[in-house]
């Protein structure tokens, strides 16, 4: 899994044990995504995350519908469509829009783990163990190895 699409996704992380610090690493992370910043604005410090489409029209709280915004913005917003809202803005912005629209799709993160760019913080070590060798392994006869005899 290259990001966290629900906040539970967070629960088993060694990092995250209790559900409300899932929930904040998880909208920390969106914020982070945006670089801090508010998603429609860019200038405001993004203080709160915004439903691209609102609860209460059926949205989702996953990371695809969710966006970093600050106070203002989200508030101004309120239940209505993001991109028409978004469009009657002075900050009204093409590029942004695309980002937004690149974000919603989570086209970014698929690109990134299809060119190999994603960083999973793991690697693969292909050197031998000289903990365990494979001589002293069981062999199973039986059919299926798994069943409990």
């Amino acid at each position: 899994m290259g990001i966290a699409e629900e906040w539970s996704d967070l629960m088993f992380d060694l990092d995250c044990l209790s559900k409300s610090a899932a929930k904040r690493k998880f909208r920390k992370s969106i914020k982070y995504g945006w670089g801090g910043l508010c998603a429609y604005c860019r200038c405001e410090r993004a203080t709160t995350v915004d439903h691209l489409k609102p609860k209460s029209r059926g949205g989702s709280s996953l990371r695809s519908n969710l966006i970093p915004a600050c106070q203002s913005c989200n508030h101004s917003k309120g239940s209505l469509n993001w991109l028409e809202w978004f469009q009657r803005q002075e900050f009204y912005n093409s590029v942004a829009q695309e980002l937004i629209e690149d974000w919603i799709s989570n086209k970014r993160f698929i690109e990134e783990e299809l060119d190999g760019e994603f960083n999973s913080r793991t690697t693969v070590c292909s050197n031998p163990s000289t903990l365990r060798s494979r001589e002293n392994e069981q062999t199973s006869i039986r059919e299926n190895s798994f069943a409990v005899a």
